[in-house]
């Protein structure tokens, strides 16, 4: 595996730099996204930095704080930048909070913005699925097939390739279906795909998490596609009668026992 990238006479950690790299082309993708959807390219970047910088903040105070007798006694792991040093949660939550806040600020339709991150989390996610292939960090089960991924002694399912492969689809056809007018369908369409992407190649996922018998990761993929569809659904359905409801409404037959206009008009 690759856990570094050769760059002249430096050898930069893989991880790194392939998140930075995903970060950019999540933004980027938003951002060329939300102007088709009628937003600003320049809104979409800023909501989509101050989101980042906020959860990465958040994130690391959080871990300093929940830690602080190891970083008392040893002050300059303060400084340190490794991904185990922040908190996902917390770092996420404070990204959502500090995105709506922007939308709000600058009166951003909510939906059209949630798509066009949409969109641009599926790039970012096919980054970063070929990063855990190339470090090792998402790894297979064994496998005989020609494709099988070498990983020291053995081959094993390229499952982060599998992953990258089929989030590529699904962005293909979000760009493809993507209106202005149905931002939903592009959310509830992004989620549905990579549930079941992940619920597909997830099947080869080594050492997966538990829940009782059933693995973690597929049990939740299944239950997001489930909601996913059905909201899908939902969503389909209220655009079909849509056009119906702004249609006018045609005029009701006269009573052949009432007379007729010019007659009215005649009396």
């Amino acid at each position: 595996m690759y856990t570094t990238l050769p760059f002249g006479p430096l050898a930069l950690p893989t991880a790194p730099i392939l998140a930075m790299l995903a970060a950019i082309v999540t933004l980027e993708l938003a951002g060329r996204t939300g102007r088709r959807l009628g937003i600003h390219t320049d809104d979409v970047w800023n909501t989509g930095l101050i989101a980042l910088l906020v959860g990465l903040i958040v994130a690391r105070l959080w871990t300093i704080i929940q830690f602080a007798d190891l970083y008392r006694a040893e002050p300059l792991l303060i400084l340190s930048l490794r991904p185990s040093g922040f908190a996902l949660w917390p770092g996420l939550v404070a990204a959502l909070v500090a995105a709506w806040v922007n939308m709000v600020r600058l009166a951003l339709d909510p939906a059209r913005m949630a798509a066009a991150f949409a969109v641009g989390l599926l790039g970012g996610a096919i980054v970063v699925n070929i990063s855990g292939f190339l470090t090792g960090a998402t790894l297979g089960t064994v496998s005989t097939a020609p494709w099988a991924a070498r990983h020291f002694l053995e081959r094993v399912h390229p499952v982060g390739i599998y992953r990258a492969a089929g989030l590529g689809v699904v962005l293909a056809l979000c760009l493809l279906s993507l209106q202005r007018a149905r931002p939903w369908r592009t959310i509830w369409l992004a989620l549905l795909g990579a549930a079941l992407v992940h619920l597909a190649a997830d099947a080869w996922l080594r050492n997966p998490v538990l829940w009782g018998a059933l693995r973690r990761n597929q049990l939740i993929a299944l239950l997001a596609a489930v909601v996913a569809a059905l909201a899908l659904a939902q969503e389909a359905w209220r655009a079909a009668r849509a056009p119906r409801a702004l249609a006018p409404t045609p005029p009701a037959p006269l009573d052949p026992a009432s007379p007729s206009p010019a007659a009215a008009d005649r009396a």
